[in-house]
């Protein structure tokens, strides 16, 4: 019964969150490897400053995002071989759509992943076995609204057909509450799933819709190329809509906790070693992997440079919000026990191992 129970999850559970959050892609495959500007510096040390406490480097599978922004520090760091300066053996998984990452992870075949939380929450809830461990490095949705020439602001949209990525999830609730702002209402305007990445930013630049929902550095390129306006940061008109985490495996979580506790300190580590010490160095990285000019890929990562956290403990009144969210639009039905769907366990220990502090609360 556990086992149809979850299939049937598998084949639903993007009904829920379609084309959304920080994980979706353009990309449809999945492949197998193995794998600054001025900021101010924190108690991090730089990635592989001190000798790894063991010879033996910790194996396991992690799945990242495929292609755009929402990995690209990860990238950085495998390409920089970061992680094994830290110990660490990773089996690399490229994952493109949330179903791929849970059935992962129900086959036994995936130890922790980042992606969107709420689709991996409901699923969960329902039956999936992992639990969110962690927040990933920005957990505030990094979403812009871009607009075409003709469009000068939000209050111009009303009557306008606009791209939300997806039917439903992260991306195109930002959406709906910037256009609630500016007391548009969802049956003023037409909605279109018009995709990610480069699918979304060219159903703007040839007119298919007047403006679009999208990630960077897309919006900083429509700016600078001349074929768009930024209109808004989503973030900043939801900002406790909860976009981004990193599940693991409950196999994992039991039998693996030293493991994922290396990984999971691990990936915080490395990630503000990039931030604080090889900005630079990221940043012409960054723009040869999205293949873009590298002064347009600085301001697209500047931009967002103040929800680039690497936060690891994950908020409970975020992960509460979210769900409201999530049923106000009716994208979700029932209650959900959000305190069964993810532990801090992990969290706590990195993030007093490091000296993280809660962003929220400086």
């Amino acid at each position: 019964m556990k086992k149809k129970l979850i299939a049937l999850l598998l084949t639903g559970v993007l009904a829920i969150a379609g084309l959304t959050g920080c994980g979706k892609t353009d990309e449809g495959n999945r492949s197998v490897t193995v794998a600054g500007e001025e900021n101010t510096p924190n108690a991090v040390e730089p990635a592989g400053a001190e000798e790894t406490e063991s010879a033996e480097p910790v194996k396991l599978t992690v799945g990242f995002t495929a292609g755009g922004m929402t990995s690209i520090v990860d990238r950085y760091a495998l390409d920089k071989g970061l992680y094994e300066a830290e110990g660490l053996d990773l089996t690399v998984v490229d994952w493109s759509s949330i179903q791929e990452v849970l059935a992962l992870i129900s086959r036994g075949e995936l130890d922790i992943a980042d992606g969107d939380p709420s689709s991996y929450i409901p699923a969960i809830s329902g039956g999936i076995p992992a639990k969110l461990v962690g927040n990933m490095w920005r957990y505030k949705g990094c979403y812009w609204l871009i607009g075409n020439k003709d469009i000068n602001g939000l209050e111009d949209l009303k009557g306008k057909t606009i791209g939300t990525a997806g039917a439903s999830g992260g991306m195109r609730l930002s959406v709906l509450k910037m256009l609630e702002s500016a007391g548009i209402s969802q049956d003023e305007v037409e909605l279109v799933a018009n995709g990610v990445g480069q699918s979304a930013y060219a159903t703007l630049t040839v007119g298919e819709v007047d403006a679009t929902i999208i990630h960077n550095p897309f919006a900083a390129l429509a700016e600078a190329n001349g074929d768009g306006k930024i209109l808004g940061r989503a973030w900043d008109y939801i900002p406790d809509y909860y976009t981004g985490a990193l599940i693991a495996a409950n196999d994992s979580i039991e039998n693996k906790p030293e493991a994922l506790q290396k990984f999971i300190t691990a990936y915080y580590k490395v990630h503000e070693d990039v931030k604080n010490n090889r900005f630079d160095d990221f940043i012409a990285w960054g723009a040869q992997y999205m293949n873009t000019d590298p002064e347009i890929f600085r301001t697209a990562v500047l931009a967002e440079i103040d929800v680039w956290s690497d936060y690891p403990v994950i908020p409970e009144v975020t992960v509460n919000n979210t769900i409201e969210y999530l049923k106000q639009y009716g994208w979700l039905e029932g209650d959900i026990n959000t305190a069964e769907t993810y532990t801090n366990e992990f969290a706590l220990k990195a993030a007093e191992e490091l000296g993280l502090k809660d962003p929220d609360k400086k």
